[in-house]
Formats: structure tokens, sequence, C-alpha cells
């Protein structure tokens, strides 16, 4: 789900970072929100300083762990993702303009502009481009000249569908749906339908349990194959999170 991180959570209503301290309350940091969209984990809304986050399949094994911590303007200086099921880890550090460290023990750096959102990722497999939108939300993945995915916003701000492409041929498509995103901003139905193999067809539903500060401290994330002979998965995901 690491590309479609299911994202009432992409609402970012300005990329300034006074703006964003002004309107903590109701907004996402855009790198944060970026993030964890293509590394598929959780986001907080507020002038946020650190994020944990472990998810436990339904025999109560770890299926990752996530440590991000932020600086007071807005910029991520540490993530570190170990998935556990897939054995994947990812280990960045703020570096000048840009987050660099290690994935799967090779590599990886993703650059960084002048308001510390993401511009690019170079790592053992080459170089992407991200193309974010005027509220800094990510938008287009580049491969050269190649569009790879493709994010789709509603008038609030939440991501709302997803395309991946082969060639010129859109070969997936997911579709996100939020009952109530202001309250329960990480609540939604997502449907993904695949042009190439119907195999590949599912629909995932989260619900969350919210505190005061709509930090979503225990989510359960449901994900039902099309194709009634394959097995049902079911993951917890607890989060906590601290505030400047």
């Amino acid at each position: 789900m690491a590309e479609v991180k299911i994202c009432s959570y992409l609402l970012a209503l300005s990329l300034g970072f006074t703006t964003m301290v002004a309107c903590a309350q109701q907004t996402y940091i855009p790198v944060l929100l970026n993030l964890s969209t293509l590394l598929d984990f959780n986001p907080i809304k507020g002038h946020v300083k650190t994020i944990d986050s472990t998810g436990t399949d339904d025999k109560g094994n770890e299926v990752y762990t996530l440590h991000v911590a932020l600086s007071a303007e807005g910029c991520v200086q540490a993530l570190r993702r170990d998935g556990k099921s897939d054995n994947s880890h990812m280990n960045l550090r703020h570096e000048g303009k840009a987050l660099k460290g290690t994935f799967n023990g090779k590599p990886v750096a993703f650059g960084l502009d002048e308001k510390c959102n993401l511009m690019s990722r170079d790592d053992s497999e080459g170089h992407l481009d991200y193309k974010t939108n005027a509220q800094g939300l990510l938008g287009e993945t580049m491969l050269r000249t190649l569009k790879i995915t493709d994010h789709f916003y509603d008038t609030g701000g939440n991501i709302k569908k997803v395309q991946y492409y082969s060639g010129d041929l859109v070969a997936s498509s997911t579709s996100i749906h939020y009952p109530d995103s202001i309250n329960k901003p990480l609540d939604y139905t997502m449907v993904n339908e695949s042009a190439l193999d119907a195999r590949f067809n599912f629909t995932a539903v989260s619900e969350c349990q919210y505190d005061e500060r709509l930090v979503p401290v225990l989510c359960h994330f449901n994900v039902t194959p099309e194709n009634s002979g394959d097995t049902e998965t079911h993951m917890t995901i607890a989060t906590r999170a601290s505030f400047y």
C-alpha cells in the first residue's frame, strides 16, 4: 500500500513553515504526508515532533516499526522504518538538502527543496523525480520521461485516486473514500482494480480510534482480496506522537 497510503492525511494547506505552525491543528506537514505515502505509515496532523508506530498482525507478530523525528520548522530530521514481515529496513538522516541513509543496507537519498519537501529519490535502482502540486502534495512520480504513478485529490486535499502506469497504459487504479475526513482522517475504504490481472483486485478498510489531537492511537486495517480463495489479512497499528 506504500504508494497509496490512504491519505486524507494528504491535507496540506500551505508549504510555508510559518503558516504550517499557525494552522497546526488543521494541517499536515507536506513532507511528512508525502513520505507516509511512499513509505506506508500513518502521519499525524499538527506541529509534530516525533511519531512512533508499531504494526502487528492478527497473531500479535510485529509487521513493522517506525520512528520519525522532525525539527520545530517542520523538516524531517530522522526516519527509521523496519519491516519485520518483509525484512526491509530504511534509516534516514537529514543532511543538507537531502534525507540520506540506507535502504536494506544500500545507499539511498531523498532530495529536498528549500521548504524541506520531496524532490527526488536516488538509490541502487536509479533516479526518480517527484512532482508536487501547489499545496506541496505528491503528484507524479517520474522515471526519466516515464510516469510511474499519479495522485489525485478532492477539494479538501484528500487523496481520492492513485493511478499506476505501465508505459502509457494505466496498469491499476486505486480509489479511496472517507466517511468523515475531518473528524476521522484515517478512516477510509480503498478499492484497487488492476487492468492486467484481476487477482490483484482488493478492498481495504481502515478504522481508527483517535485522541483529542486526532492522533490515530489505534487503527485496524483489513484487506479483502476480490478472489474469494485468497486469505483476508488484518493489521493493527498503534501510534503515539509528541508535539512542539
